[in-house]
């Protein structure tokens, strides 16, 4: 993952959002949400290509690779972690926790992750979510 620009995390991790469904992804849905030129996407995910992270043949849908829906897994699961340390435990609204989780959850490293995740799992602060 270190080989990914913040820009391409953000691209992976949007493909992955949006096909959580098992279906594939459009050039234009990616655009949309990211408010970006469906040129843009189309380099992008020629870069994600040539790396392994996606598939997709022209004009045709961009499917996560193996490695791809991996990694944007482990984004996903640094959000998540940033999110809530700032929300339960710091009291950070929601809104900005989002924000500030995804600036920082490309740059956090693991060890950091890894310590924030047992405090978090031996936190009293944390509100049981069923």
């Amino acid at each position: 993952m270190e080989q990914l620009s913040v820009a391409m995390q953000n691209y992976l991790e949007t493909i992955f959002s949006l096909s959580k469904a098992g279906h594939g992804v459009r050039v234009s849905d990616v655009a949309s949400h990211l408010g970006v030129s469906k040129a843009s996407v189309n380099n992008a995910i020629n870069v994600l290509a040539d790396l392994g992270y996606v598939s997709r043949e022209k004009y045709q849908e961009i499917y996560l690779t193996g490695l791809g829906k991996t990694t944007a897994e482990l984004l996903e699961g640094n959000h998540s972690i940033l999110k809530t340390l700032f929300v339960d435990v710091l009291g950070v609204s929601p809104e900005i926790a989002d924000k500030d989780a995804c600036a920082i959850e490309h740059i956090i490293s693991k060890e950091t992750i890894f310590k924030i995740r047992q405090h978090l799992s031996s936190s009293s602060h944390i509100r049981k979510k069923n």
